[in-house]
C-alpha cells in the first residue's frame, strides 16, 4: 500500500509539461531584482545606480541570521533602485540593464569542505528554500544544539497541479541533487537520507535510485508515496515517511527531523561545486493562455510579462484587432446592400457569424490572471510587472474557464472540508469565528495549526474561500498576541 497521511484531496494534476526538457529561457533586456525572496528580513542594498555588475555579484546582503545575500542575474549596469509591485507588497527591486555578454562572478571550488564551510557557503551564496517558503537553508541547518538530527529528508512530491519542474530537475540533475543532499547530510551531520517522491513519478524514482545504485550511496534511500495533495507539505511528508508527528508551534528539527527540497539541494550543489551563488532557477511555464508550456532555466528578476512575451500567448491581440476590423467592414457592406441581394446578403452574414466565433475563441484563451506558484497555494498576480523569485516553481497564465468564478454561498454544514483538512481541524468553525470577529474561537479550533493548503476550499460545495478566513485569522491572532 503506498505510504499516505490523513486526510487530502485529489485535484486533477494537469502536469502538462512533464515530457517537456528543461530549456534556457532567453535572458530579458532588464532584470528586476527584489531584496526580498525568502522569509525574514529584506536584505541591505550594496549596489548603487552606475555600478557594472556580473552575473553571480552581490548586489544586496543578508541582514541578520534569517536574511539572505541577492545576486544579480546578468551582466550589466544598475540603472536604478525602485519599489515595485510582488504578491506580499511594495519591495525595492534593483533594476539592471542586461548587456548579454555574460561575464560571471562565482567563487572557488572548496576541497573535500567542512561541516562548517558547507554552511558558510550556502549563507555566501544565498541559497534559500527553493519549494515555495523560502526560509534561508544556512539558517535552517544551523539547528539548536538541544535538538539531535538523524534524519534529513528531501522533498520530491510536488503534489500542485500544473508544476513539474522539480519533476524534471529529477530526470535531468539525478546526479548534482544527490551530491547536493550529501553536502546537507555533511552539514547536518546526519548519515540517513529519505527522498520522497509521489508514485505518479516513478521515472524520477528510477533516475535517482540509478545514480545510489551507481555510487553505492548507502545512506540515502528513495520512497514512492500515494498521489495525494497536499504530500509534499512538510508535516505531511514527515508523517509520510517516518510516522513522526510535528507538534504545534515547533519545527521539524524538534523531533530529529530537518526537510529540503530537491531544487534547494540542486542549488546548494551548484554553490558548493560550481561556486554559483543563487541567481536562475527552473520554472514551469503553464496555464491556458500560453502556448509554449514548457519547463525553464529562469534568471531572477525576469518579469511575467517578458516570460508570456517569450512563450508566447495562446490569444493574440493583434489577430484580435485584425478580426474586429474584419467585421466591422464586413458589417458596413451589409449595411449598405439592399433586401433583392439575398445571396450577397447570406455570404456576408456567414463570414460575420465565423468571424464572431474566432474572435470569442481568442477571448476565451485570454490571460486573466497570472499565478506564482501552484493554483492551491500560489499567489495570483497584481500585475505582469513582478518578477520571478527564488521561490517561483511556477508561473500560471490561466484562462477564465481555469480559475473559480462560483460566487460563494452559505455554509451547508456538510463538513467535507473538516474530512480532508489534513490537519484535522474544522475549517468551517474557523470561518465563522472569522466572520464573527472572534479570534479567540479561530484559535481554539485550530487556526494557528492550519498549512493554508487549500484543501478545504477546493472541496467546499459553497465554493466558499475558507483559506482567505484562514489567514486573517491567523494574521489577527499573531497580530493581537491572542
Amino acid at each position: 500500500m503506498p505510504i499516505n497521511f490523513p486526510g487530502g484531496v485529489h485535484p486533477p494534476t494537469k502536469k502538462f509539461t512533464d515530457k517537456k526538457y528543461i530549456s534556457e529561457l532567453t535572458p530579458a533586456a532588464k532584470v528586476y531584482i527584489p531584496v526580498v525572496q525568502h522569509v525574514g528580513k529584506p536584505a541591505k542594498i550594496c549596489v548603487k545606480e552606475g555600478d557594472y555588475v556580473k552575473i553571480g555579484a552581490l548586489l544586496a546582503s543578508a541582514d541578520g541570521a534569517v536574511s539572505a545575500n541577492i545576486f544579480s542575474s546578468v551582466s550589466g549596469k544598475v540603472v536604478g533602485i525602485e519599489n515595485r509591485p510582488t504578491s506580499n507588497g511594495e519591495v525595492a527591486h534593483i533594476v539592471i540593464d542586461n548587456d548579454f555578454t555574460d561575464q560571471t562572478d562565482f567563487l572557488p571550488r572548496p576541497d573535500n569542505p567542512t561541516r562548517e564551510e558547507i554552511l558558510k557557503r550556502i549563507a555566501d551564496c544565498g541559497i534559500v528554500g527553493m519549494g515555495g517558503a523560502g526560509f534561508p537553508t544556512a539558517a535552517k541547518l544551523d539547528v539548536p544544539k538541544d535538538d539531535k538530527i538523524d534524519t534529513l529528508i528531501l522533498n520530491g512530491s510536488e503534489c500542485e497541479p500544473y508544476i513539474t519542474s522539480d519533476h524534471r530537475i529529477m530526470l535531468e540533475y539525478p546526479e548534482q541533487i544527490l551530491k547536493g543532499a550529501k553536502y546537507i547530510a555533511k552539514a547536518l551531520n546526519v548519515s540517513n537520507i529519505i527522498i520522497g517522491i509521489e508514485d505518479n513519478k516513478k521515472d524520477a524514482i528510477d533516475a535517482l535510485n540509478k545514480i545510489i545504485n551507481l555510487k553505492n550511496y548507502s545512506d540515502i534511500k528513495v520512497v514512492s508515496l500515494k498521489t495525494k495533495y497536499p504530500q509534499g507539505a512538510e508535516k505531511q511528508l514527515i508523517y509520510s515517511l517516518t510516522k513522526r508527528v510535528v507538534p504545534a508551534c515547533e519545527l521539524p528539527s524538534k523531533i530529529g527531523v530537518v526537510v529540503n527540497n530537491v531544487h534547494t539541494a540542486l542549488s546548494v550543489y551548484y554553490a558548493v561545486w560550481e561556486g554559483q551563488p543563487l541567481y536562475r532557477r527552473v520554472v514551469t511555464v503553464s496555464g491556458g493562455a500560453v502556448k509554449n508550456k514548457g519547463n525553464y532555466w529562469v534568471r531572477l528578476g525576469t518579469t511575467y510579462k517578458d516570460i508570456l512575451s517569450e512563450c508566447k500567448a495562446t490569444d493574440s491581440l493583434e489577430n484580435s484587432k485584425i478580426i474586429q476590423d474584419s467585421i466591422r467592414e464586413k458589417q458596413g457592406q451589409l449595411n449598405k446592400l439592399d433586401k433583392s441581394q439575398s445571396a450577397q446578403i447570406k455570404q456576408l452574414k456567414s463570414e460575420i457569424k465565423n468571424l464572431t466565433k474566432e474572435l470569442d475563441n481568442i477571448k476565451s484563451a485570454q490571460c486573466v490572471m497570472i499565478v506564482n506558484g501552484g493554483p492551491m497555494m500560489g499567489e495570483a498576480a497584481k500585475s505582469n510587472e513582478e518578477a520571478v523569485t527564488a521561490t517561483t516553481s511556477s508561473v500560471l497564465f490561466l484562462t477564465q474557464q481555469e480559475i473559480n468564478n462560483i460566487s460563494p454561498s452559505q455554509c451547508i454544514n456538510c463538513g467535507k472540508c473538516a474530512v480532508v483538512c489534513p490537519m484535522k481541524l474544522m475549517p468551517m468553525f474557523i470561518d465563522l469565528a472569522c466572520i464573527a470577529g472572534d479570534w479567540a474561537d479561530a484559535k481554539k479550533y485550530g487556526a494557528v495549526d492550519c498549512i493554508l493548503c487549500g484543501c478545504c476550499s477546493y472541496i467546499c460545495p459553497a465554493k466558499r474561500d475558507l483559506v482567505s478566513s484562514m489567514k486573517k485569522s491567523k494574521r489577527m491572532i499573531a497580530k493581537r498576541g491572542i
